[in-house]
């Protein structure tokens, strides 16, 4: 008996973990980051990150010396030379010609140009990150509107499974009492097509349901069965929004927003860049190497050199390009700003549309619960009475299908305020799935 009850504690032990284990591995937090970490859209966008990086590190490289390594060798035909006396030639230069060395190519100064695009490319990289942030958000949301989908068909399921089971033993007493001789063959007949249209809506409620399954697998890359994994309970609470509050929250968190916001800052910088076109430049230029060709001595020999020098490049005339080009710029950044005030103004739509729904589908769950407690003691005195031949049989089918409408009615009230409130988390910026 001990070593009995010394096995069933072990058992447990070892269960236990694994149904942890199990249900951690099929809520909507863990799903959802499998997703997220899954999906190879959201993995390309990720590594497409990578290029404005590297468009940072180009303008940086601005800020640093151009060294080069050249070698040149020419052979010239004729040559120029001068006739000395004695038959001797004085060449000018030699046939043979070398030319090797480092050359360094510095900007010293190109009043603010450089800085302006290295701005420019850090606001790109961070209209990538949001933008890609945005995508990763929606998709996130998506992933939880599909789990949602499922709990709402398994609850679905579960309540004609109900009614199925009350038609299925309202047939039988009805198929009894026949046989007494106190039942009639319509009352069978009515119950069974009642039967059988409850047995085609869950027909296709499990089609719908698989149906969801396979675009949840698809989505997080799992192998789910939600059928087995009893995904039945909503995640939402009961409470009132305040339209302002939310909306103050979503300025800071609202990923479409942010995005909007980092549009108009690369339109800005571009405007910036754009007016440093007529900008000059102050370059360093100097070298060192080899040559052949100097006077006196040898012409074919190679002598050490060196080149030390600067350039000021000013622009002048570039035919329209630059005034053109600025202009553009502007009427973007004008174009952005419209298009973040149309953001934030349908944003604002979006909270209190939303929170005016979550209101009402609070109230309608409050009251479908009352309302399916009624139908269930209705139906209880239905049984009671259709038992003692007190009413038809037509009734107590009345009497049960207000039973399967009032639970489908709760059922569906409190899978849109389940939905309802994911919106408003996202469009606050919520991010769930990285909550404790």
């Amino acid at each position: 008996m001990k070593k009995y009850y010394l096995l069933t504690i072990l058992s447990l032990f070892i269960v236990l973990p694994v149904l942890a284990q199990t249900s951690d591995s099929v809520s909507l937090i863990s799903v959802v980051s499998r997703a997220l970490d899954y999906y190879p859209k959201l993995k390309e966008q990720k590594t497409q990150l990578e290029v404005a990086d590297y468009k940072t590190d180009i303008i940086k490289s601005k800020f640093r010396p151009t060294v080069e390594a050249d070698a040149v060798y020419r052979h010239i035909y004729p040559t120029s030379y001068a006739q000395l006396g004695g038959g001797e030639r004085l060449a000018f230069f030699p046939l043979d010609q070398w030319d090797m060395g480092l050359k360094v190519s510095q900007t010293i100064y190109d009043f603010g140009k450089t800085n302006a695009e290295f701005e420019k490319t850090k606001s790109e990289k961070k209209l990538s990150e949001d933008q890609f942030m945005n995508t990763s958000f929606n998709f996130a949301y998506q992933v939880a509107n599909v789990y949602n989908n499922i709990i709402f068909l398994n609850k679905s399921i579960d309540a004609i499974d109900a009614q199925i089971n009350v038609l299925t033993t309202t047939l039988k007493v009805i198929d009894s009492r026949i046989r007494n001789g106190v039942g009639i063959e319509f009352d069978l007949v009515s119950t069974q097509v009642k039967l059988n249209d409850a047995i085609n809506r869950k027909t296709e409620l499990l089609n719908n349901l698989k149906k969801q399954s396979i675009l949840l697998n698809a989505l997080s890359g799992s192998n789910l069965e939600p059928t087995v994994q009893k995904l039945k309970t909503f995640e939402y609470s009961m409470k009132t929004f305040n339209a302002d509050s939310v909306f103050a929250v979503a300025q800071h968190g609202n990923t479409e927003l942010l995005a909007a916001k980092s549009k108009q800052a690369v339109a800005a910088n571009e405007v910036k860049v754009n007016s440093k076109n007529w900008a000059p430049s102050l370059v360093f230029n100097g070298g060192v190497g080899y040559k052949n060709g100097y006077f006196p001595g040898n012409i074919y020999n190679l002598e050490f050199n060196y080149v030390v020098g600067a350039g000021l490049s000013i622009p002048i005339y570039t035919g329209g390009r630059n005034d053109n080009q600025h202009k553009i710029s502007k009427v973007n950044l004008q174009a952005s700003q419209y298009y973040l005030d149309e953001v934030s103004i349908n944003l604002k739509k979006d909270i209190e549309q939303n929170i005016a729904d979550v209101n009402t589908f609070q109230q309608k769950v409050v009251f479908s619960a009352t309302q399916m407690e009624q139908a269930r003691r209705a139906l209880d005195l239905a049984n009671s009475r259709f038992k003692n031949g007190v009413i038809t049989n037509i009734e107590l089918l009345d009497a049960q299908s207000n039973v399967l409408k009032s639970s489908v009615d709760k059922i569906f009230y409190e899978y849109q305020v389940a939905t309802t409130q994911l919106e408003l988390k996202r469009l606050m910026g919520v991010r769930f799935w990285a909550q404790n």
